[in-house]
Protein backbone atom coordinates (compact mmCIF):
# COMPACT_ATOMS: atom_id res chain seq x y z
CA UNK A 1 0.00 0.00 0.00
CA UNK A 2 1.50 3.48 -0.92
CA UNK A 3 0.06 5.30 2.28
CA UNK A 4 0.55 3.97 6.26
CA UNK A 5 -2.76 2.51 7.97
CA UNK A 6 -1.29 5.47 10.49
CA UNK A 7 -1.20 8.27 7.94
CA UNK A 8 -4.48 6.96 6.14
CA UNK A 9 -6.25 7.03 9.61
CA UNK A 10 -4.92 10.47 10.61
CA UNK A 11 -6.54 12.57 7.09
CA UNK A 12 -9.47 9.89 6.62
CA UNK A 13 -10.25 8.68 9.65
CA UNK A 14 -10.93 5.34 11.25
CA UNK A 15 -12.21 2.71 8.85
CA UNK A 16 -15.26 1.83 11.58
CA UNK A 17 -15.85 5.83 12.62
CA UNK A 18 -18.63 7.96 11.73
CA UNK A 19 -19.89 11.43 12.56
CA UNK A 20 -23.08 11.93 13.86
CA UNK A 21 -25.16 14.94 12.82
CA UNK A 22 -28.96 15.87 14.27
CA UNK A 23 -31.78 16.25 12.77
CA UNK A 24 -32.99 19.15 13.57
CA UNK A 25 -29.25 20.59 11.70
CA UNK A 26 -30.53 19.14 8.34
CA UNK A 27 -34.01 19.99 8.65
CA UNK A 28 -34.68 23.06 10.67
CA UNK A 29 -31.67 25.20 10.39
CA UNK A 30 -31.77 25.14 6.54
CA UNK A 31 -34.84 26.88 7.17
CA UNK A 32 -32.70 29.78 8.36
CA UNK A 33 -31.73 32.39 5.78
CA UNK A 34 -28.36 31.65 3.81
CA UNK A 35 -28.54 28.24 5.66
CA UNK A 36 -29.06 25.29 2.98
CA UNK A 37 -27.86 22.04 2.46
CA UNK A 38 -24.17 23.45 1.73
CA UNK A 39 -23.95 24.93 4.73
CA UNK A 40 -25.15 21.88 6.20
CA UNK A 41 -22.76 19.76 4.85
CA UNK A 42 -19.77 22.28 5.84
CA UNK A 43 -21.22 21.58 9.18
CA UNK A 44 -21.14 17.48 8.80
CA UNK A 45 -17.58 17.73 7.74
CA UNK A 46 -16.23 19.98 10.66
CA UNK A 47 -17.86 18.23 12.74
CA UNK A 48 -16.33 14.85 11.33
CA UNK A 49 -12.38 16.52 11.71
CA UNK A 50 -13.77 17.49 15.66
CA UNK A 51 -10.67 16.38 18.41
CA UNK A 52 -12.30 13.59 20.61
CA UNK A 53 -9.57 12.52 22.33
CA UNK A 54 -7.83 15.24 23.95
CA UNK A 55 -10.12 16.56 26.71
CA UNK A 56 -8.71 20.32 26.45
CA UNK A 57 -9.11 19.85 22.90
CA UNK A 58 -12.74 18.11 22.77
CA UNK A 59 -14.74 19.33 19.70
CA UNK A 60 -12.17 21.49 18.74
CA UNK A 61 -10.86 21.73 14.80
CA UNK A 62 -7.10 22.61 14.62
CA UNK A 63 -6.57 22.16 10.71
CA UNK A 64 -6.00 25.16 8.96
CA UNK A 65 -8.65 26.91 6.66
CA UNK A 66 -6.61 25.51 3.63
CA UNK A 67 -6.01 22.13 4.25
CA UNK A 68 -9.88 21.85 5.43
CA UNK A 69 -10.57 23.81 1.98
CA UNK A 70 -8.37 20.86 0.12
CA UNK A 71 -10.32 18.17 2.02
CA UNK A 72 -13.70 19.50 1.77
CA UNK A 73 -13.85 20.15 -2.18
CA UNK A 74 -14.73 24.14 -1.44
CA UNK A 75 -12.78 27.27 -2.21
CA UNK A 76 -11.87 29.51 0.29
CA UNK A 77 -14.32 32.24 -0.69
CA UNK A 78 -17.07 29.05 -1.07
CA UNK A 79 -15.57 27.70 2.61
CA UNK A 80 -15.71 31.08 4.04
CA UNK A 81 -19.08 32.24 3.50
CA UNK A 82 -20.54 28.79 4.53
CA UNK A 83 -18.35 29.54 7.67
CA UNK A 84 -19.82 32.85 8.43
CA UNK A 85 -23.34 31.23 8.28
CA UNK A 86 -22.15 28.58 10.52
CA UNK A 87 -20.68 31.44 13.04
CA UNK A 88 -23.78 33.60 12.35
CA UNK A 89 -25.91 30.96 13.82
CA UNK A 90 -23.84 29.74 16.74
CA UNK A 91 -23.05 26.38 15.33
CA UNK A 92 -18.88 27.01 14.90
CA UNK A 93 -16.40 29.58 16.76
CA UNK A 94 -13.17 30.27 16.40
CA UNK A 95 -10.83 30.38 19.05
CA UNK A 96 -7.15 31.48 19.02
CA UNK A 97 -4.78 28.71 19.54
CA UNK A 98 -2.33 28.86 22.39
CA UNK A 99 0.01 27.14 20.59
CA UNK A 100 0.73 28.55 17.14
CA UNK A 101 0.64 32.39 16.35
CA UNK A 102 -1.99 34.08 14.56
CA UNK A 103 -3.28 30.76 14.17
CA UNK A 104 -7.38 29.89 14.66
CA UNK A 105 -9.16 26.68 15.89
CA UNK A 106 -12.29 25.80 14.97
CA UNK A 107 -14.99 25.05 18.06
CA UNK A 108 -17.69 22.92 16.38
CA UNK A 109 -20.63 23.33 18.65
CA UNK A 110 -23.96 21.42 18.79
CA UNK A 111 -26.91 22.54 17.09
CA UNK A 112 -30.18 23.42 19.19
CA UNK A 113 -32.49 20.61 20.00
CA UNK A 114 -35.87 20.78 17.60
CA UNK A 115 -37.97 22.02 20.50
CA UNK A 116 -34.93 24.89 21.00
CA UNK A 117 -35.23 25.92 17.82
CA UNK A 118 -39.05 25.90 17.34
CA UNK A 119 -38.88 28.09 20.50
CA UNK A 120 -36.22 30.67 19.22
CA UNK A 121 -37.42 30.59 15.05
CA UNK A 122 -40.97 30.24 15.32
CA UNK A 123 -41.31 32.96 12.35
CA UNK A 124 -39.32 30.29 10.00
CA UNK A 125 -41.31 27.91 11.61
CA UNK A 126 -44.75 29.23 10.44
CA UNK A 127 -43.14 30.53 7.51
CA UNK A 128 -42.53 26.87 6.51
CA UNK A 129 -45.82 25.47 7.39
CA UNK A 130 -47.76 28.01 5.47
CA UNK A 131 -45.70 26.13 2.38
CA UNK A 132 -46.89 22.50 3.56
CA UNK A 133 -50.52 23.81 3.49
CA UNK A 134 -50.16 25.25 -0.03
CA UNK A 135 -48.66 22.19 -1.28
CA UNK A 136 -51.15 20.10 0.50
CA UNK A 137 -53.82 22.18 -1.14
CA UNK A 138 -52.41 22.04 -4.62
CA UNK A 139 -52.25 18.11 -4.07
CA UNK A 140 -55.97 17.79 -2.73
CA UNK A 141 -57.00 20.25 -6.39
CA UNK A 142 -54.76 17.89 -8.19
CA UNK A 143 -56.67 14.96 -6.95
CA UNK A 144 -60.00 15.87 -6.81
CA UNK A 145 -59.66 17.13 -10.60
CA UNK A 146 -58.59 13.63 -11.80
Amino acid sequence: MKYSQEQLTKHFGHPAGFSRTSNTLIRLFTLLESFNSDTAGLYAYLRSCRNTTDPKMQGIVWRSPEYLQAQSGLGRKAFDSRLAVLKKYGLVDTVKSPVVANKDYFVVLDPLSRDEFITRYPDQIDAFFTVVDEINDRTAADRDRR
